[in-house]
């Protein structure tokens, strides 16, 4: 969904990260470590990357909404749209953090011994790193990711080139990788069930009327606190990490003529055991609530014994812990010069997704509001576990890039890419809006000197996505059992992405 997009290489922005048959400088520990036999002697490399995100949404009710007596005029969230260009990133030793500006400097270095035919490198990159962060005030896009970060950076790549002769280069790279998942959210459950109990005409039915009042205390408390199907229950806070991740990229890259190359990379997946903080701080109204339906005040006989006993604390904390696959790829490219100053290339690439269906999130002991999901959605919650339903596909895209030689020092370069999502419609939110996206990349390289080159690449990104109200159980459907998760439930969304990225690189030899 994101591959390639934080690297951060100006080359391969610029030429829509079709670059897999080519040869980009210290990145190609990542792209292709078959292309590190073209850095000749000892050479340093160091760039900075600099993005800007727009992310917006929108929330419209569905025909008919409504959920027993509440209706859109009810739902602060109805007609409301979110929108934010706030970066957040996870800072270890601080935590999820929001930044003002998203910029990173980048560095690595390799050392080819003279008339070897090995080059060593270590790169320093960022294979993932996506975040964002709204306003915490009343962005209605909170309810699925008030704060979010999901990065992966990769501090030690130990790589090797290879050169078998004129016309074959191998490669291979290990990564050392700190993976970070970090997120802050609101909970709320617009649901019938939730409504019905809210519905003042109940309320007043069961809590308020002689005889009744003291049934309903016996046998099923629901008259403490407010359960409003649109209001704030919690403030979730999670933050997960795994300090050593290793991963390996193995290149090809053939040249049977010198206008013709072809390049091949397989990129492995990394199995993590992510584990760190999380605390759930509820609102008085559900404390309340949850409180009398579990029996604190009264026997509440049949809500105590759906529920269990419940912790009587109003911000719960502890650990959770959740198994990650960051998934394989797979990219081959060829690049052809269609003329002796024009280098068109282009790549055909795949990212195993498929390994994400469901995100489950272990808990060190049992969670109130998971006590209460149980009741319900007992697939999707357990007392000391959720399982987030995700699904996502695994999907191949394509990309063309080509780079022109005005001179002998200067290149200029561009691309396209077209990048099918691999969220599939039935499990689209807006927590990852990412529908099919679309990418257009423009730079040029330039040899300053006989030992040092200066590149730049600029790259925007853009992508749409609608989900009509019902369609995805990620977000917006609205069943009695769909309390886990849809914040939306029978509202049609509209959300997008717009990103401008930019890339300075140097490197020299020394």
């Amino acid at each position: 969904m994101a591959q390639n997009l934080t690297i951060g290489n100006p080359k391969a922005m610029a030429m829509a990260n079709a670059v897999t048959a080519d040869f980009v400088g210290l990145d190609n520990v990542h792209y292709n470590p078959a292309g590190l036999v073209d850095l000749k002697g000892r050479q340093f490399e160091t760039k900075v990357i600099a993005a800007y995100m727009d992310i917006r949404a929108e929330f419209e009710p569905g025909e008919n909404y409504d959920f027993f007596g509440f209706d859109a005029d009810d739902d602060p969230v109805s007609y409301t749209k979110s929108q934010t260009a706030t970066p957040a990133m996870y800072i270890p030793g601080v935590g999820l953090t929001s930044v003002p500006a998203l910029i990173a400097p980048l560095n690595g270095v390799s050392f080819n011994p003279p008339g070897s035919k090995f080059t060593f490198a270590n790169n320093l990159y960022a294979p993932m790193a996506l975040g964002f962060s709204r306003d915490e005030g009343d962005d209605p896009a909170a309810f699925q990711g008030q704060k979010v970060a999901l990065q992966r950076i990769t501090y030690l790549s130990p790589s090797i080139g290879y050169k078998v002769n004129d016309q074959l280069d191998v490669g291979l790279s290990v990564g050392f990788s700190h993976q970070a998942l970090a997120m802050e959210q609101k909970f709320r459950s617009p649901n019938d069930l939730l409504a019905l109990n809210a519905n003042p005409a109940i309320q007043t039915l069961f809590c308020d009327t002689p005889g009744i009042d003291i049934l309903t205390a016996i046998f099923l408390d629901i008259c403490q606190g407010d359960a409003n199907p649109f209001a704030n229950m919690a403030d979730m806070s999670l933050e997960m990490t795994e300090t050593l991740s290793p991963t390996y990229n193995l290149g090809l890259r053939w040249k049977p003529y010198d206008w013709l190359r072809f390049g091949l990379v397989y990129q492995s997946e990394a199995k993590m055991n992510l584990k760190g903080d999380y605390s759930f701080e509820y609102s008085d109204d559900f404390f309340e609530f949850m409180k009398g339906f579990a029996g604190a005040y009264n026997p509440s006989i049949f809500g105590a014994a759906l529920i269990g006993p419940i912790s009587a604390k109003q911000k719960e904390e502890g650990i959770a812990s959740m198994k990650l696959t960051y998934p394989q790829h797979i990219s081959g490219g060829v690049s052809v010069d269609l003329t002796p100053r024009l280098t068109m290339n282009f790549d055909l690439k795949w990212t195993d997704y498929d390994v994400w269906e469901n995100f489950v999130i272990e808990f060190d002991r049992q969670v109130m509001a998971m006590q209460f999901a149980t009741i319900l959605a007992p697939a999707n919650a357990q007392p000391n576990r959720i399982v987030m339903p995700r699904g996502y596909e695994s999907k191949w895209s394509w990309a063309v890039g080509f780079e022109y030689d005005v001179s002998n020092r200067l290149s200029l370069r561009w691309g396209y890419e077209n990048r099918p999502s691999s969220i599939p419609e039935d499990k689209a939110d807006i927590m990852a809006p990412l529908g099919d996206a679309h990418i257009i990349g423009l730079g040029f390289g330039y040899q300053w000197d006989k030992e040092s080159v200066v590149d730049v690449g600029f790259q925007y990104f853009w992508s749409k996505q609608e989900i009509p109200a019902g369609t995805s159980c990620n977000v917006n459907c609205d069943g009695i059992t769909d309390l886990v998760y849809n914040p939306y439930a029978g509202m049609d969304l509209e959300t997008s992405i717009n990103a401008y990225i930019f890339s300075l690189s140097y490197r020299t030899r020394f």
